[in-house]
């Protein structure tokens, strides 16, 4: 079972957030933060009319997590509020098991208070004490600095980009940029 204990974080600005597992019941609120997130239009891989999940399928989605050792999804909880989610995932084959990539979305009134600080921070902690997990990777749209400091402030260094990876329009690509950390 993959889960990390309640944690409390102040924001930037004085709040108290709880980072802790997602759970079956975050289903629709992790849903309606990924369509509020993808309806901006920037820094997703996925447009939200794309975003075809039920509830249902989403509360399994974070079971499966739940129930494997090497896998793992946080939310950010302002008064039972989720404003912001983490998940990882580990390679599949036992020859990529010991690595794995996340994916992180901050609802945009709660950015650049410490969310993402406070959920990254959480999955750093978990992965060092995790069995299996030696390195932790990401991909991240080159225009995202805000995102790309974060990373570096955690130790996270560049290891390629992948030239025109996103589309976003016609003629109109973005790079993305491959960056992992150690964390054993």
């Amino acid at each position: 079972m993959s889960t990390v204990l309640a944690t409390q974080h102040r924001t930037k600005t004085g709040e108290t957030i709880v980072i802790r597992s997602a759970e079956g019941r975050d289903a629709a609120q992790i849903l309606a933060l990924g369509k509020s997130v993808m309806d901006e239009g920037i820094y997703t891989l996925t447009e939200s009319d794309e975003l075809d999940f039920t509830v249902e399928q989403e509360a399994e989605w974070i079971r499966s997590h739940q129930d494997h050792p090497a896998k793992l999804i946080l939310v950010a909880e302002f008064e039972e509020r989720v404003v912001g989610i983490l998940d990882f995932s580990n390679g599949h084959r036992r020859r990529i098991a010991h690595h794995g990539e996340f994916g992180m979305s901050v609802m945009k009134p709660w950015r650049d208070k410490g969310v993402g600080k406070a959920l990254l921070g959480s999955l750093l902690a978990w992965a060092e004490r995790n069995l299996t997990i030696e390195k932790i990777n990401l991909k991240v749209h080159a225009t995202n600095s805000r995102a790309i400091g974060l990373y570096e402030k955690f130790g996270f260094v560049e290891e390629g980009r992948q030239k025109r990876d996103l589309r976003l329009a016609r003629d109109q690509y973005v790079d993305s940029i491959l960056m992992g950390r150690f964390v054993k």
